[in-house]
């Protein structure tokens, strides 16, 4: 990779979601598809004139220029034909307006103000889970299809169609910040898309890898952005910042030398990042004085990672409280994940049976009929029991029934260390 190739890569990943979302603001969502055009064409002009010139001393300012440049060029090429923002059109009309008008939008207070606009537009959209990630990574955090291509392990076709798609949904978008009576709502559907891309990261989907870092970092850049406008924040903002803290504070700790995932009682604490939970905390202690979110769903979230996190060992682990806050955690949800994982938390706090009982119940769930899950949670359950006719046959029907290898492994690893380890009272 050349110096010029070097440069152009780091800029892009830094300012190419910033110089989107302007290019979006000035056209409009409708031609989303004409703002990527501009800048692409701007990068392309960037390595053309850098590799026969030089690099500029302020390359990003150099982008932001050209990109403004181009911006005026397409707009006075296709005033005529094109509909661009509905309330900048009247003065996008005039070449008296229509320089100013675009300046005005390429200031760093409204490149701000844009990339906001940017999320609430992507993350309210009526996308499919396959659908939003592309999208985000593409238009949020400045990948290029290639990469989206690579962290996804998806054809690059694909990834093309998913945004295509994307594109056609975003078409009637306001490229606006919500009002205030419908902040709450719009807020938990950001919340939930942003954990959806860590999530991503952390349990990758993808028969590959375990865990792909780097979505989890994109993940937690677009939630500091949301710091950025105190109108904003709720409690729930600095929950799901404060829960994607403390999973990042193990992250480490997670796999092994093979890639594969280690169980949280098997994690050598010692190596967990105590200034990142540290910051989690403050997250958590400052979150009282901020307004309540819609749901309050990702801050009794980061409580219950606050507790593993505080415990100096698993066996430490204050289960009771766990219980105590997957009850309010399924009240706000109604989610039988929510309620498979406070399952297991009983069965740690010492009620195997109670347990059990849970899981056979939720099973029967019609979103976790025919999931590996209940299988999966069951037989963990039974190691801890001793039953180790029941835990086998349980491993090899959740199998059978779906997750990736890497938690197919995983299951079958922690189910045969259980029925070697001294078993709990039912």
């Amino acid at each position: 990779m050349t110096q010029v190739d070097q440069v152009i890569e780091t800029v892009y990943r830094e300012h190419a979601s910033k110089v989107l979302a302007v290019l979006v603001r000035i056209f409009g969502p409708s031609n989303l598809e004409l703002a990527e055009d501009v800048l692409q064409e701007t990068f392309r002009k960037a390595v053309s004139t850098w590799s026969e010139t030089t690099i500029p001393d302020q390359p990003a300012a150099w982008i932001l220029t050209t990109a403004r440049n181009q911006a005026i060029d397409v707009i006075r090429s296709q005033r005529t034909r094109t509909r661009f923002a509905d309330d900048l059109s009247r003065l996008l009309e005039s070449d008296w307006t229509l320089s100013h008008t675009v300046d005005e939008e390429f200031t760093d207070a409204k490149i701000q103000d844009d990339q906001l606009r940017m999320m609430f537009m992507c993350t309210g959209a009526d996308l499919t889970p396959e659908n939003r990630i592309p999208l985000i990574l593409r238009t949020l955090c400045g990948f290029s299809i290639a990469a989206i291509s690579r962290a996804l392990f998806l054809p690059e076709a694909t990834v093309k169609k998913r945004l295509l798609r994307s594109r056609e949904r975003l078409a009637d978008r306001k490229f606006v910040l919500p009002p205030l009576t419908e902040l709450p709502s719009s807020m938990d559907s950001v919340h939930t898309v942003i954990y959806l891309l860590f999530n991503e990261g952390f349990h990758s989907s993808e028969d590959g890898r375990a865990m792909n870092q780097e979505l989890c970092r994109e993940a937690l850049l677009l939630a500091d952005m949301l710091l950025t406008e105190p109108r904003i924040v709720n409690q729930d903002t600095f929950g799901l910042i404060a829960l994607m803290q403390f999973h990042t504070a193990r992250v480490t700790t997670r796999l092994d030398a093979d890639g594969n995932n280690v169980p949280l009682d098997l994690q050598d604490r010692s190596q967990w990042d105590t200034g990142r939970i540290e910051l989690a905390e403050g997250f958590l202690r400052v979150a009282p004085h901020a307004p309540p979110g819609a749901s309050g769903r990702f801050l009794v979230e980061a409580q219950i990672a606050r507790e593993h996190c505080r415990a100096a060992t698993f066996e430490e682990t204050d289960w009771d409280a766990i219980v105590h806050l997957y009850e309010d955690l399924v009240a706000i949800t109604g989610s039988p994940i929510a309620s498979l994982n406070q399952a297991v938390a009983v069965a740690y706090a010492g009620d195997t049976e109670g347990a059990a009982e849970r899981i056979l119940a939720i099973r029967e769930v019609p979103l976790l009929r025919g999931s590996h899950l209940p299988p999966a949670t069951l037989a963990h359950i039974h190691a801890m029991r001793g039953d180790a006719a029941d835990a086998r046959r349980l491993v090899d029907e959740s199998t059978k029934l779906g997750g990736t290898p890497h938690e197919q492994r995983t299951l079958r690893l922690q189910v045969e260390r259980l029925l070697r380890s001294p078993k709990r009272e039912a």
